[in-house]
């Protein structure tokens, strides 16, 4: 029996999501050009009234107004900034790139335009330049709640979860309702083994942004770690109630109610998340744990082996089948599944495998 922790699936959806980040008006920065006073208090006022379009959603105002200020001085790095910005909420990413490009290229301090370009590159670069670009904004200055976010998570990717928890701090520090950061470090709490943390990170993203299932997902995980059962089904149920897509949340649902003996009740969440996501190999592997419950062998080993054939390197699939094998008899068919669940990494197969070694 497995749960499962959709622990990524907001982060893969912020590039949609993610709203304009701004701390303020932006401060007048040395000045480019021979421009007479006026003229800088006209191109100053220019940018000032694009950032407030920009602010109120008007992205075509803000556009034209930051297309009069770069008239009025066309090498001023932060107009091209918030032109930059502008494209990417119309999704004209490569066009936001270059704005971003020229901007840094004009005032290589300008460190919100690394924080961009760096959001740009995030989940679409396999080379570590945005986490690199994100290093170069706080470095320069841009210290964002967004910008120690974006950076905690490369962190994480990066597998150090140490300092990935400091940038998640600071940007809490920075931002006392950021949801976001909070679950995720939650997220590395539940990891590190501190779980009354981690419940306490859940709770505090939810008190901030109550509509939030996989919030409410991963905090049943932390209950059921806990061995709070039914309060995990609550939260289950709740993820459920807000994303009735939420599979995963089914799936560990199922799971919950299998450790209370409602096994009906348990096979209806994992049916249920297999019709939802056929390929979810999971919910598959307890369901044929609560068929064995239930005495119905042949159907679990069925059900195990056409999963198998579509997931044949899963360790998981091979070492409950394995061990339904032995519950038949089939002590060759057991040991075969076991030592294939070991060559696929699971180390628990060892224990399994001494059986073989004194048949």
């Amino acid at each position: 029996m497995k749960p499962f922790s959709g622990k990524s699936y907001q982060i893969y959806s912020m590039k949609k999501t993610i709203g304009i980040f701004l701390l303020g008006f932006f401060s007048v920065q040395t000045l480019y050009g021979q421009l007479t006073f006026t003229q800088k208090r006209q191109r100053d006022k220019a940018l000032n009234e694009g950032i407030a379009y920009i602010l109120q959603g008007n992205y075509e105002m803000a556009s034209a107004r930051l297309t009069a200020c770069l008239e009025l001085d066309s090498t001023f790095a932060p107009a091209y900034l918030q032109r930059g910005r502008i494209l990417i909420e119309w999704g004209a990413y490569k066009d936001a790139m270059e704005e971003l490009d020229r901007a840094i290229l004009l005032d290589p301090g300008l460190g919100e335009a690394y924080f961009y370009k760096g959001y740009l590159l995030y989940g679409e670069d396999t080379t570590g330049t945005d986490a690199a670009l994100f290093d170069k904004a706080i470095q320069s200055g841009f210290h964002d709640p967004y910008a120690y976010y974006f950076r905690a998570l490369t962190k994480m990717r990066e597998g150090r979860d140490g300092m990935a928890m400091n940038d998640f701090n600071e940007a809490i520090d920075l931002k006392v309702d950021f949801a976001l950061a909070y679950h995720e470090r939650a997220g590395i709490k539940r990891r590190m083994g501190d779980l009354q943390g981690a419940l306490f990170d859940y709770k505090t993203a939810l008190d901030y942004r109550p509509d939030f299932p996989n919030a409410f997902n991963n905090m049943g995980s932390v209950k059921i770690l806990l061995g709070d059962y039914e309060g995990a089904i609550q939260d289950y149920t709740t993820a459920v109630e807000q994303d009735p897509g939420l599979y995963i949340a089914l799936n560990n649902r199922g799971y919950a109610r299998y450790f209370l003996g409602d096994l009906d009740a348990a096979l209806q969440d994992f049916d249920a998340a297999i019709t939802m996501n056929s390929e979810f190999a999971t919910a598959r592997l307890n369901k044929s744990s609560v068929l064995v419950k239930q005495n119905q062998i042949e159907p679990a080993l069925n059900l195990l082996g056409n999963t198998i054939d579509e997931h044949p390197d899963d360790a998981l699939l091979h070492l409950n089948r394995g061990l339904i094998r032995e519950l038949t008899g089939d002590l060759d068919g057991a040991c075969k599944d076991w030592l294939r669940a070991r060559e696929l990494g699971a180390e628990e197969a060892d224990e399994y495998l001494k059986e073989c070694n004194n048949k």
